[in-house]
């Protein structure tokens, strides 16, 4: 029920930045002792007829002039203790007709951070845009990092080889320093445990992090743009299945009323987390940070 009644404020508040979006990357967010920053690899253009069942009337402001919609792509770097995390690992140094990237080692080490000082990795699901980071040509690019992935994404698009050979192969490159997720909960770091959230893919994974009463639910694609929470009905293109994917991300959402609790994925404006915030007898709405 909150997402239909926030649906109003989602628009015009997203009217508002719509103008800056693209050269605004939020700055670092904090989950108690957590930091969790975005790491910028590119840009990647979507039709709008790659959600289905969609009507864009109340959505203008989210297309660029061509009408298409223009959506960051990178990774998030997670301070936690002694660990040097990311989640995802951008597209990779591809220019094509759909992604530009190419810039996270940059962007990474803008940021202090060096690919060899990473040491655990979260891929949220093996789409090219979170994967094309781990190896180039074969070469592993973080050298030292644990890599976690869903173990039903593993078996989709490696060991049944629905992504391709090419993928395939690159993500056999990485496989010793690969460990499977089966399940929800697990704990990969202190305070960053599993939220299995298939659909999209077979093995789509989101990463909760968690401190006191605060959570931030890093959600991958389970989400693809902001118009999705409040047009829950919009199935994307690539969902392997749609109505699971439907069904996961209206959880999420219904998720996201519950106090103190944000939803962060990868490919919303400025790579911001998205809350819904009480305001008086109002009902609640969508603020972005």
């Amino acid at each position: 029920m909150c997402v239909i009644f926030a649906c109003l404020h989602e628009r015009l508040f997203l009217n508002l930045m719509s103008r800056r979006w693209l050269a605004m990357y939020c700055a670092q967010m904090l989950v108690g002792d957590i930091s969790i920053e975005p790491v910028h690899d590119g840009t990647a253009v979507l039709a709008t007829d790659l959600f289905v069942n969609s009507d864009w009337t109340d959505h203008q402001h989210l297309l660029d002039s061509q009408g298409a919609l223009t959506i960051p792509v990178g990774a998030f770097l997670v301070r936690n203790g002694d660990h040097l995390a990311l989640l995802d690992a951008g597209v990779g140094d591809v220019h094509n007709d759909m992604f530009d990237g190419g810039k996270m080692l940059d962007s990474l080490r803008s940021l202090g951070a060096e690919p060899d000082q990473i040491d655990t990795i979260i891929v949220s699901h093996l789409h090219p845009d979170h994967m094309g980071w781990l190896a180039v040509d074969g070469d592993i690019t973080f050298t030292n990092a644990t890599v976690h992935i869903g173990a039903a994404d593993w078996a989709h698009f490696v060991d049944e080889g629905n992504g391709g050979r090419r993928i395939a192969a690159n993500l056999r490159s990485v496989e010793e320093h690969v460990e499977l997720v089966h399940d929800d909960g697990v704990a990969l770091l202190p305070g960053m445990t599993t939220r299995m959230t298939p659909g999209h893919t077979p093995g789509h994974m989101s990463t909760v992090i968690s401190s006191g009463n605060e959570r931030l639910i890093v959600l991958g694609d389970a989400l693809h743009c902001p118009a999705q929470l409040t047009e829950l009905e919009w199935e994307f293109l690539y969902d392997v299945d749609a109505a699971l994917a439907r069904k996961t991300r209206a959880a999420l959402v219904e998720e996201a009323s519950q106090p103190n609790t944000a939803l962060l994925p990868c490919h919303f404006a400025g790579m911001q987390a998205a809350r819904l915030v009480p305001v008086g007898d109002a009902a609640p709405q969508w603020v972005f940070s």
